[in-house]
């Protein structure tokens, strides 16, 4: 049953990159800069600072 799936799975995997290509869809790139990076503050940092 294993080997079944697998084999499935395999098939699926070449059937998308056949279809989408090797490289991340256009959607999971929208709004992200790769260039920046985000600072995050915490919650105490924020209140001690007032």
């Amino acid at each position: 049953m294993k080997k079944m799936i697998k084999r499935w799975l395999e098939r699926l995997e070449e059937a998308n990159k056949e279809s989408f290509g090797d490289q991340p869809l256009d959607c999971c790139k929208l709004g992200r800069n790769t260039n920046q990076k985000k600072t995050v503050r915490m919650t105490s940092e924020k209140q001690s600072a007032k």
